[in-house]
C-alpha cells in the first residue's frame, strides 16, 4: 500500500504538468503581459548592480584621483623647498669660498666658488674648504 501512491503520483506527475502547459497558451492578455514584464524586470536587475557597482567604481577612482593629487601637489611644494634651501646654501657656500680665496690669495678656491655657483656641490666645496683649513692649521 505504501508504493501505491508514490507509483501513482509518479504517474500522474507528467498528465498534471500537460495540463499546465495546455493552459499557458489560454492565458488571459494581462497575465502575459504580467508575464512579460516579470522576464524583463529578472534582465534588468542585474543590469542595475552591474551600474550600481560601476558608479561606485568610479566614485573610488575620482577620490584615488583626488588623493593623488594632493600627494603630487604636496611632492611639488618640497621639491620646491628644497630647491630654495639648496639655492640659499649655495649662495652661501659662494660668498664664503669667495671670501676664502680672497682673504688666502687662492685660486683655486676662487675657481670652487665659480663651480659652485655654476651648479656644483656645495657641501663637497666646503668640506674641500674645511679641509684645506686643517691642512693649512696643521702646518702652522
Amino acid at each position: 500500500m505504501r508504493w501505491i501512491v508514490p507509483i501513482s503520483f509518479a504517474l500522474l506527475l507528467p498528465a498534471i504538468q500537460g495540463c499546465f502547459a495546455a493552459a499557458a497558451p489560454l492565458a488571459s492578455p494581462a497575465v502575459q503581459g504580467a508575464t512579460s514584464i516579470a522576464g524583463t524586470a529578472g534582465s534588468v536587475v542585474p543590469g542595475y548592480f552591474s551600474s550600481q557597482s560601476q558608479i561606485e567604481l568610479n566614485d573610488a577612482n575620482i577620490a584615488m584621483i583626488e588623493a593623488q593629487a594632493l600627494l603630487t601637489k604636496a611632492q611639488a611644494e618640497d621639491l620646491r623647498a628644497k630647491r630654495r634651501r639648496l639655492s640659499s646654501e649655495r649662495a652661501a657656500t659662494v660668498g664664503i669660498l669667495r671670501d676664502a680665496a680672497l682673504a688666502r690669495n687662492d685660486p683655486a678656491l676662487a675657481n670652487l666658488a665659480i663651480w659652485v655657483e655654476a651648479g656644483g656641490d656645495p657641501n663637497y666645496a666646503m668640506k674641500y674648504l674645511l679641509k684645506e683649513d686643517a691642512a693649512s692649521g696643521a702646518k702652522q
